[in-house]
């Protein structure tokens, strides 16, 4: 183990963000509750609108910063799915060092747990909603690894043609959300799933483009990937309704000690454990 030392601003985000002894977290590999465990700073509802209502009110707004910010407002009054306050722990091992850290188990949605709408986002927007849930969006690795815990395993399903910018309608977001819905069939919400989505990641390729958008995934259950790690062609306006926001909390452990994933993720011997792109300052992406 090589030893990283925990940073103030690390030792403040641990005070703020608290930890459960009770919180209701799932371990991807055995579905037994688990204890001391970090706790999202998801607001506590305030507004109660379906995914369904909430598609309905912006279906005539256009793929701009209105919408962002209404979907914004959304995550700020707390109006998520219960089975979205409920994270699910992935664990990786790397030589002799063991790190878990907790991700939520669908990526971003609105509503309840029986009518929920995942809404794509521009990253700048995600990062808002991130920081306002004390997480962090994943790396390449991380979104595989996800992939590799989850336990229902969607195929991808593109909406096909017409590929422009239609993609980033409302209505395909909609349309794509239903297929979701209809491919999950009678399956109880609280599972991980994925492949449904591609993942907006943090990757050091960012540190060149600083003004894209990072997206990689639709693995398919075989293993095989539609989208390779692409940074290089979108900017960070973009939000198609392939796109999902997938959320894990910054505080994880290693060999049972508490870090910030950011330190982690800047350790050149820890990194190697969640980053597939070496070391890296995630504190600079989509700001």
């Amino acid at each position: 183990m090589v030893a990283i030392t925990l940073s103030d601003p690390a030792k403040t985000l641990a005070q703020h963000i608290g930890f459960s002894n009770s919180a209701s977290v799932k371990s991807s590999r055995s579905n037994i509750l688990s204890t001391d465990v970090p706790v999202f700073t998801i607001p506590l509802r305030t507004i109660n609108i379906n995914g369904t209502g909430f598609g309905n009110s912006i279906m005539n707004v256009g793929p701009t910063q209105t919408r962002e910010d209404l979907i914004f407002a959304q995550f700020l009054a707390g109006n998520v799915p219960e089975f979205m306050r409920n994270a699910i722990s992935v664990t990786v091992t790397a030589g002799n060092d063991t790190l878990t850290y907790w991700v939520l188990p669908d990526v971003l949605s609105v509503g309840t747990n029986t009518d929920y709408l995942r809404t794509p986002l521009n990253p700048l927007t995600a990062k808002k909603i991130a920081d306002l849930f004390g997480c962090v969006l994943p790396t390449r690795k991380m979104a595989h690894q996800i992939w590799q815990a989850a336990t229902v395993k969607l195929s991808p399903s593109p909406n096909g043609p017409p590929y422009d910018a239609t993609m980033m309608s409302t209505e395909r977001m909609i349309f794509h959300n239903k297929k979701i819905q209809t491919a999950l069939a009678n399956k109880v919400p609280g599972e991980l799933v994925t492949g449904h989505k591609k993942d907006v990641v943090i990757s050091v390729g960012l540190l060149t483009y600083p003004k894209n958008v990072a997206i990689v995934g639709w693995w398919y259950p075989s293993g095989q990937i539609i989208q390779p790690l692409n940074y290089v062609s979108h900017d960070r306006y973009y939000k198609d309704y392939s796109h999902g926001i997938r959320l894990i909390n910054r505080m994880v452990t290693i060999n049972g000690q508490w870090y910030d994933i950011y330190d982690v993720l800047r350790n050149k011997t820890l990194a190697t454990l969640i980053s597939d792109e070496g070391p890296f300052d995630a504190t600079q992406m989509y700001t």
